[in-house]
């Protein structure tokens, strides 16, 4: 089949790319429009008979020469649309946010589908998502914590210091089972809240596996919070406005996250793009600078940091899910980046559902890499 004559419009485009040390052929060009990663040109009429001719939507030249540079064999049209789109550049919008939802799309759980699937009734399902949640477990081979966060912790015991402060103390009442959570209960009630959503999230069911995160012998205002809902706070399941909107999601997780990222504005994708990879970054950076505390032996700053992120929860969460992530990659970011995004989305309900909430407390206990996808203001003033 003779090949497919390179339109003007087109061998501009090359010529421009050229002239920028970018060698890109016609062919290239029609394989990335194709896979959808570049527009196609703006055909206009000449008029009267005389044909029509093209150009080059905006910004169509900067996508090419990004694509010469990084498109090779092997690599993923979903990874180099969620990259380009991310460095603002002109890849079709539709194209990132199919590479965006991918990412939820192609998450199956172990023996999701080796029985019917989940039953309208929400008994019955929450009886199927434990039963793939239980069988999804069986052969996993995993610890709640990371190993460098358990060595940090042992060390900073170690040291002497107390997880049990009594300044904080008074604000946990203690857990109500003397029993530890397993990393297969751990990873149990994971799968089953990701398949069920709110009624498996329940502030008391939540609980135990808030404070299996935690280091030996530390206290949990936040955990005692979930699990004693007859306190001051509120159980997050049962948040509600009472005409469909909820703190949690009902059903399927994976469906909420859709919801989330087909709700999300270009630059709100852009911006939780970016704030995944800060988000290793300063995970990284508060284990190095506890350590190098550790290794000197003059606890300060670092130290207090990375204990009152115990506290907090939300921190320490945010850093394990970092140091679990052995091999960072397009797939994990973006994952993450979805995660940043289902947290800033449940900030801002929160907002709306509990008006009289406590959010000037956010900065606090939001990382600075999500304030501005959360919307947190941070204050002039002294924390």
């Amino acid at each position: 089949m003779p090949r497919k004559t390179t339109s003007p419009a087109d061998e501009n485009l090359l010529a421009a790319a050229r002239a920028r040390g970018v060698v890109v052929t016609g062919t290239q060009l029609e394989r990335w429009r194709g896979e959808g990663l570049l527009p196609r040109n703006a055909t206009r009429s000449l008029g009267r008979g005389r044909g029509s001719t093209s150009t080059a939507p905006s910004g169509a030249l900067d996508l090419v020469v990004w694509l010469g540079r990084h498109a090779r064999p092997g690599r993923r049209p979903h990874d180099l649309a969620l990259h380009a789109f991310g460095e603002e550049l002109a890849v079709p919008e539709h194209t990132a946010r199919a590479a965006w939802r991918a990412a939820v799309e192609r998450v199956v759980l172990p023996g999701e589908y080796d029985a019917p699937g989940p039953p309208a009734n929400s008994s019955d399902r929450s009886d199927w998502a434990w039963d793939v949640a239980e069988r999804a477990a069986a052969n996993a081979h995993s610890v709640v914590l990371p190993r460098r966060m358990r060595r940090i912790d042992e060390r900073i015991t170690a040291a002497g210091v107390s997880w049990a402060p009594p300044e904080l103390a008074q604000f946990d009442r203690g857990p109500s089972s003397g029993e530890p959570v397993t990393a297969k209960e751990f990873a149990t009630f994971t799968v089953a809240g990701v398949l069920a959503g709110a009624p498996e999230l329940s502030g008391p069911a939540m609980a135990p596996h808030v404070r299996a995160l935690l280091p030996a012998g530390a206290i949990s205002p936040i955990a005692s919070w979930l699990e004693y809902p007859d306190g001051p706070g509120r159980d997050p399941a049962e948040i509600n406005d009472g005409a469909g909107t909820s703190l949690l999601p009902a059903g399927d997780v994976r469906e909420d996250l859709l919801r989330v990222i087909d709700g999300a504005t270009p630059e709100q994708l852009r911006v939780a793009w970016h704030a995944a990879a800060d988000m290793r970054d300063w995970a990284l950076a508060q284990c190095t600078a506890v350590e190098a505390e550790l290794d000197s032996g003059d606890l300060g700053d670092a130290t207090l940091t990375w204990m009152m992120g115990a506290v907090l929860g939300l921190p320490r969460l945010l850093v394990r899910d970092v140091l679990r992530d052995r091999r960072p990659s397009t797939g994990t970011r973006v994952s993450t980046a979805i995660m940043l995004l289902l947290i800033s989305d449940g900030l801002h309900r929160l907002r709306v559902l509990v008006p009289d909430g406590q959010f000037e407390l956010l900065p606090q206990i939001v990382p600075p890499f999500l304030h501005a996808l959360a919307g947190v203001t941070t204050s002039a003033g002294p924390s």
